[in-house]
């Protein structure tokens, strides 16, 4: 797998034709790219608060549309609208470190108290099954490469921190365009399936 994930590195550094060459002469809203930041935050949350009868993406959901929306077009006639890689990576980590945190406070409060091994096993189990096979089908099935099966799979699991791993592991950015394409399918269907299951029960 290692070998696997080495040439998948090596032909995304020696893929020119998918890079994005944005127009020179760009109006850039402010030097470290934080204004089209915020706008895409922003313009997220008020997508991501609309709501059709009990749906909506919520506020997750909204500033990822918002962000694939920017990074696709890149700019707005000569406005850039794409923040640095430098503001990317800054806020990425930071976004991690304040949700593993707020994560960890609010399950580690009722731990001891609740925690039951059986409760490990099934997250074992729950967890492993749906990569393993997702991963096999991406591999075998669709034919995917290493890292675009990875990716996908982090998307699937709407896993921030798990796609933060991965970045950091295999040394490329690049998966996160697999976990974009999966992480709308996967988050719509998670609130969809999670109100029927609840108006069922």
């Amino acid at each position: 797998m290692k070998a696997d994930m080495e040439v998948e590195r090596k032909r995304i550094q020696t893929d020119k034709g998918d890079a994005r060459r944005l127009p020179g002469d760009l109006i850039h809203m402010d030097e470290f790219g934080l204004m089209p930041f915020a706008l895409a935050a922003a313009l997220g949350i008020a997508v991501g608060s609309f709501k059709i009868g009990v749906f909506s993406l919520t506020t997750t959901g909204g500033c990822l549309l918002m962000s694939m929306v920017f990074g696709h077009f890149g700019h707005a006639g000569r406005i850039c609208i794409m923040p640095s890689q430098t503001t990317l990576r800054v806020f990425r980590e930071f976004g991690l470190v304040l949700f593993l945190m707020g994560a960890g406070v609010s399950g580690g409060a009722n731990f001891v108290k609740y925690f039951q091994p059986v409760y490990f096993l099934f997250g074992v189990f729950i967890t492993l099954l749906p990569m393993l096979v997702g991963f096999l089908l991406a591999r075998r099935l669709l034919r995917l490469s290493l890292l675009d099966a990875l990716g996908s799979i982090t998307g699937g699991m709407t896993s921030t921190p798990a796609l933060g791993t991965l970045i950091s592991v295999s040394g490329t950015e690049n998966v996160a365009s697999a976990y974009a394409a999966t992480y709308p399918v996967a988050l719509v269907s998670v609130v969809i399936v999670s109100q029927m299951i609840m108006l069922l029960l």
